[in-house]
């Protein structure tokens, strides 16, 4: 009788673990492995209008097609707040789109198009002979 006590509670104990791990095991194990390894993510285009430097963090606001996110950096701030400016297309790489999004990885920043204004029409310069 004893047997079938510590194997039916071994069973449950080993099924509340399992059910835990399979709910809350992902979100304790990211931050301990590099975002490559993570899986693929869908990638995001969109503009930024909005950066704002916040002690450690930056938080920068995107409008997509999907919707508008807030964007949160906390590495690498100082190097991003000089690269991001207003009007910049940003690609995003996020697990889906989302309201709210921690540190994704930028692949990409593309300033926009600026307006060349034609060269002055250069004054030809008279000859000395």
């Amino acid at each position: 009788m004893r047997g079938w006590v510590i194997l039916i509670s071994t069973f449950l104990v080993g099924a509340v673990v399992g059910v835990g791990l399979a709910n809350r095991g992902p979100a304790l194990i990211a931050p301990y492995l590099p975002k490559a390894v993570s899986g693929p993510g869908e990638h995001i285009e969109g503009q930024v209008v909005r950066k704002q430097r916040d002690g450690n963090r930056l938080l920068v606001k995107i409008t997509t097609a999907q919707g508008p996110m807030l964007v949160t950096f906390t590495q690498k701030v100082a190097d991003l707040d000089v690269l991001l400016d207003a009007g910049d297309t940003v690609t995003l790489v996020t697990p889906g789109y989302a309201a709210f999004v921690d540190d994704p990885i930028l692949e990409r920043v593309k300033e926009p198009a600026r307006t060349q204004s034609p060269s002055p029409p250069s004054t030809p310069q008279p000859s000395t002979r």
